[in-house]
């Protein structure tokens, strides 16, 4: 098997220098497809509103290909990727339901055509999200895209 590059002599290369931020998505509205789904878990730090509590999230990675909406981006990429974060409740290690409770989550899966589905099958779904831009929360000078509501694709 060939190898796609030296890998030794590009550690000794003299190099361009890299980007040290991503530019943001542009505002508007598009289709995305959910690609994956992760989940992470913390604890609030001492400057929340809720200083040490847990806190359990769900992340799902949604990739754009959409030629209109990528048309606007520098370079016309065939794909943007950005995520999509739900707060979720859980109760004794399971997530909690009834009234009130994910109510996030459950427009994420409606949206995506799979409330009341197990949750894998978010996972090639297509749905509607409108991207915004907000500043960074340890630089706000810096500017970073955020999806600010979604919809049934």
């Amino acid at each position: 098997m060939s190898k796609l590059f030296d890998a030794e002599s590009l550690m000794n290369e003299n190099l361009e220098a890299n980007a040290t931020k991503r530019d943001p998505l542009p505002v508007g509205e598009t289709v995305a497809q959910i690609m994956e789904a992760r989940w992470d878990e913390g604890v609030s730090g001492p400057h929340t509103k809720n200083p040490g509590k847990p806190w359990n999230r769900m992340t799902v990675k949604l990739e754009i290909t959409d030629p209109e909406y990528l048309s606007q981006i520098i370079g016309t990429p065939d794909k943007a990727t950005t995520y999509l974060g739900v707060m979720v409740d859980m109760e004794g290690g399971r997530l909690a339901t009834g009234p009130n409770k994910n109510i996030q989550l459950g427009k994420l899966r409606d949206a995506a055509d799979v409330n009341g589905k197990p949750l894998n099958m978010l996972i090639g779904q297509f749905i509607r999200i409108a991207v915004g831009h907000k500043p960074h929360y340890k630089n706000p000078e810096e500017i970073q895209d955020e999806v600010v509501s979604f919809t049934k694709g």
